[in-house]
């Protein structure tokens, strides 16, 4: 969707759809990265994998600082799930 300069959007509206694409650009390099350097690590844990999932999320999220309408779901899921793969693969629980 182009977005001109004569359009009769709100320029806060323009700015906060560049910001989202912006994240959602960065968290899909950040995820593909953190894939293919953990598979050409050979890394066989899930636990890993999650574990870097979330920190590229909340690091994106903390660059970006994407609006929000309601609590980080998908934050605090991927919190909830890194911890307990951790704490299974350290054999905590």
């Amino acid at each position: 969707m182009p977005v001109f300069a004569c359009s009769n959007e709100l320029k806060g509206e323009i700015d906060r759809l560049r910001r989202e694409s912006g994240f959602l650009m960065t968290l899909a390099v950040l995820f593909l990265v953190s894939v293919v350097s953990l598979s050409a690590l050979d890394v066989q844990n899930l636990a890993a994998y999650l574990t870097l999932f979330t920190l590229c999320y909340f690091a994106s999220s903390f660059v970006f600082r994407p609006k929000r309408r309601t609590i980080d779901f998908i934050g605090l899921g991927l919190l909830y799930y890194s911890a307990l793969f951790l704490a299974t693969f350290f054999l905590v629980l």
